[in-house]
This record gives structure tokens, C-alpha cells and sequence, in this order.
């Protein structure tokens, strides 16, 4: 797959450094960040942080992916990282305030498809925060909670219930595609 991508009617790429203040202003907005791990609001540490990931990106560790409209107006950012043989991590999926809100359905098609379908991952393993109550609801559709702590969920998503979940999704979508 070349980057930038088209899917959905966004373009998805690869973040660069001139994303820091983007990707910072989505990590300090208060109701985001208010299920985020702390951020420094610094925008040469962000981009230091982001150096050292187009490092693990070109040794094929983890992609960061910024989507935009065709217009390239940022939207929001999606992370896949932790990759175990078969098995990744996603996360760090932030969604720009008062955008379409199948923005965030399509996004998180996009990644998926990408992790399964373009890398050959079988599982997705991920946290959500307890309080973070849409968004538990959204993946509690499709995912298994393998564990929990004070603070977040664990959730597994397999192939099959990837098959499941983009077939529900598509359908929501397709009109707006």
C-alpha cells in the first residue's frame, strides 16, 4: 500500500513532524484528553517524540497514521504499535471535536484493514478507559474484554470479529462513501 492512501473519502498518511501541533492539539483538547495518559503541551517534544517513531515506522515496529479530507484538512490520528507475531496493538485514535461522525467509523475501518489485511495480523489487542463510556459501547459490539483494571479495559478483537464488524460498519457508511 502507498501512502497517502485514499479509502473512505480521506486520505490517510503517515504523521511527519510538521503534525505536532495537530496531533497536540487533540492531546490537550480537555474533553479528549480527559481519557488520555498525560501530555506535555510542547510542541519540539512532540516533534522529538515523532522523530523517534518515523525511526520504529522504517523499521516496520509501528505506523502512525494522520487522516484528512481531500481538501487536507486534518481530522484526527490512529497508531498501530506492540507487534507480537501475529498480534498488534492500537491506539492513540483521536478524532478532531465537530467533525462528520462517521469520520471516526471510517478511520477506525481504515486501520483495521490495514493491520489484517495489508500487515497479515490475526488479533487486535487494546485498552479503553472505563469512563470513556461511547467508546467502550462501540467496541464491546465486536471486541472480547480479556481484562480489566481500575481504570481501563482490555479488549481482543479477532479476524472473525473484524469480518463482523466491518460488515455492520460498511452498511452505515456505504451512503456517505
Amino acid at each position: 500500500m502507498q501512502f497517502p492512501y485514499h479509502k473512505f473519502g480521506l486520505i490517510f498518511r503517515l504523521v511527519e513532524e510538521s503534525d505536532a501541533e495537530f496531533i497536540l492539539s487533540l492531546r490537550t483538547y480537555p474533553k479528549l484528553s480527559r481519557h488520555l495518559s498525560p501530555t506535555d503541551d510542547n510542541p519540539e517534544k512532540q516533534r522529538l517524540w515523532i522523530r523517534g517513531y518515523k525511526e520504529r515506522e522504517a523499521r516496520g515496529e509501528e505506523y502512525y497514521f494522520l487522516f484528512e479530507t481531500t481538501d487536507h484538512e486534518p481530522l484526527g490520528v490512529v497508531r498501530l504499535y506492540d507487534f507480537k507475531g501475529k498480534t498488534y496493538n492500537s491506539g492513540s485514535w483521536l478524532v478532531k471535536p465537530g467533525i462528520d461522525p462517521f469520520t471516526a467509523i471510517k478511520s477506525d475501518l481504515f486501520i483495521s484493514s490495514f493491520a489484517l489485511d495489508e500487515l497479515g495480523f490475526e488479533q487486535c489487542l487494546f485498552d479503553v478507559r472505563k469512563d470513556n463510556k461511547k467508546v467502550v459501547r462501540f467496541h464491546k459490539m465486536f471486541a472480547t474484554q480479556i481484562n480489566e483494571d481500575e481504570n481501563n479495559l482490555y479488549l481482543m478483537m479477532d479476524r472473525k470479529a473484524y469480518e463482523k464488524k466491518y460488515k455492520y460498519l460498511i452498511n452505515i457508511i456505504e451512503p456517505e462513501i
